[in-house]
């Protein structure tokens, strides 16, 4: 650790290196224990912050270097960098900067922290058709049969969040003349395409709802703290064989599908409500390389 940091020089070694270069080992020293990125990293980051701070006119100091609107300055000069390589810079930079402020009020460094974010792991297809045969085995008309199909439709069908989940009214589904079913997400300006999997289902508990509320219609609290979590669990209770109904498993669902089905990154991102793509990276996880063949056809032009 202490020879990646002692022996780190910037490639072309810029003229103002020398002048923060102690600054820089200093902080990387003091924070690399801190931060969930190796060494060489974060002395690349962190140098060519120094350097710009330096070429800038900005102070000599680490914690002006890492002040929020000169890492927003010092990242929209790197043209070079795009999509997710832009968002590790600001990560790195940012636990940097944590690090440090801890440090230097007398605390000790934040935990190591692992880089990489697990996301609920997406249902198998044995255990998607399970749930969808037991949620149409209860009563349609009922509180337990309306909700669960919404929540299976809602979430491995469109993807959508807890919160919006709970706020999808019937009035919020439309019905293409193609037999699309489309969500106005509320709370934003999206638009999901249903899977077409989901889409009768949705379709039918749209017009049932009318302008009530899809999931729970009889509730009174129009985001109950954990409400869906706890509705599954008393719903499933005593039913054996059946895996444990979870919204973020079947968000999960959604993005994987969708990855595997290599439907463009952008497209799933925007779909999701995500601001890049960056955030699927922990979903990449579950879906598999291409096969040569596959590879070949695509590069070729599908022929």
């Amino acid at each position: 650790m202490s020879g990646a940091i002692l022996g780190y020089r910037p490639s072309e070694e810029p003229s103002e290196w020398p002048l923060v270069a102690d600054g820089v080992r200093m902080v990387a020293a003091a924070t690399c224990d801190s931060v969930p990125y190796p060494a060489p990293k974060l002395m690349l980051v962190l140098s060519a912050l120094a350097v710009y701070a330096e070429r800038a006119g900005v102070a000599r100091d680490p914690l002006t270097w890492l002040a929020p609107e000169v890492m927003t300055r010092f990242l929209l000069t790197r043209k070079g960098l795009k999509g997710s390589s832009v968002q590790t810079y600001r990560s790195i930079l940012l636990r940097i900067r944590e690090a440090l402020l801890w440090l230097e009020y007398g605390q000790q460094p934040t935990p190591r922290m692992s880089a990489s974010r697990e996301r609920a792991a997406p249902y198998t297809p044995p255990e998607l058709a399970r749930l969808l045969m037991w949620a149409r085995t209860l009563p349609p008309t009922s509180a337990h049969g309306g909700s669960a199909l919404a929540l299976l439709a809602l979430g491995a069908g469109c993807g959508l969040t807890r919160r919006e989940v709970l706020a999808v009214r019937g009035s919020d589904i439309t019905v293409l003349p193609s037999e699309a079913v489309v969500v106005a997400v509320p709370g934003s300006d999206r638009l999901v395409v249903c899977r077409a999997m989901w889409e009768k289902d949705l379709a039918a508990r749209a017009r049932g709802a009318s302008d009530g509320y899809l999931f729970l219609p009889q509730r009174h609290v129009a985001e109950p703290k954990n409400g869906i979590s706890n509705w599954a669990k008393r719903t499933l209770e005593n039913s054996s064989g059946i895996p444990e109904l979870a919204l973020a498993r079947l968000r999960s669902t959604w993005i994987v599908e969708l990855l595997r089905q290599r439907v463009p990154e952008d497209v799933v991102a925007d779909a999701a409500g995500m601001a890049s793509t960056a955030a699927l990276a922990p979903y990449r996880t579950w879906v598999p390389p291409l096969t040569a063949e596959s590879t070949a056809r695509m590069l070729r032009g599908w022929a």
